[in-house]
């Protein structure tokens, strides 16, 4: 896979949400590499927290519903706030989200080499230099790889400031759950 799409999206969402820290790219290529699995423990918890979530949010067209967490578009964060305003419920939300999370088998080596991508544009005056020192990003990512990448939570400045609220999903699901809507997949 091409370095420049890993540029590419990460660009994308730096622009979207200028407030990432670390943690946030982190997320976001961690979701490019291993998809949703790490978040179904259980399809009970999983309910019970997308209920909780859903019961929290107001529906809200403002957000795109589906933007690419993916540097070819493969894996995607799908918004519950637009999705709730276009009437999508939430079973069959949910049964994406399982589906999502069974296709899709992580790659640690590609998760260590799209870090290795964010590292190199951490060094000064490069794309990500305003969010850490490379040699910060670099321990990061040592630090991780040793601990097998696990998933992580968003920067508490991240979550103050965009309050996310989405299920990350294959490109295919989406596309069904977009069907149902009856609206096109259109992934910013």
């Amino acid at each position: 896979m091409s370095e420049k799409r890993v540029v590419a999206l990460i660009r994308t969402h730096l622009a979207r949400y200028p407030q990432m820290q670390i943690a946030d790219i982190y997320k976001l290529l961690h979701q490019a590499a291993f998809g949703p699995g790490h978040l179904i423990a259980s399809k009970k918890a999983a309910r019970e927290w997308l209920e909780h979530e859903a019961g929290r949010v107001s529906p809200s067209a403002e957000l795109p519903l589906v933007e690419s967490a993916h540097p070819d578009a493969r894996i995607v964060r799908l918004h519950l706030r637009p999705y709730l305003a276009l009437g999508g419920d939430l079973k069959s939300l949910l049964e994406a989200f399982v589906r999502s999370a069974e296709q899709v088998r992580g790659d640690a080596q590609q998760m260590a080499a799209w870090w290795q991508v964010f590292e190199g544009l951490c060094s000064e005056g490069a794309l990500c230099a305003d969010i850490c020192e490379q040699r910060e990003a670099t321990l990061f990512g040592r630090a991780r790889a040793q601990e097998q990448w696990p998933a992580v939570h968003h920067s508490p400045a991240y979550h103050t400031v965009y309050q996310p609220v989405y299920r990350v999903l294959t490109a295919t699901e989406a596309e069904a759950l977009c069907r149902k809507l009856g609206v096109p997949l259109a992934v910013v």
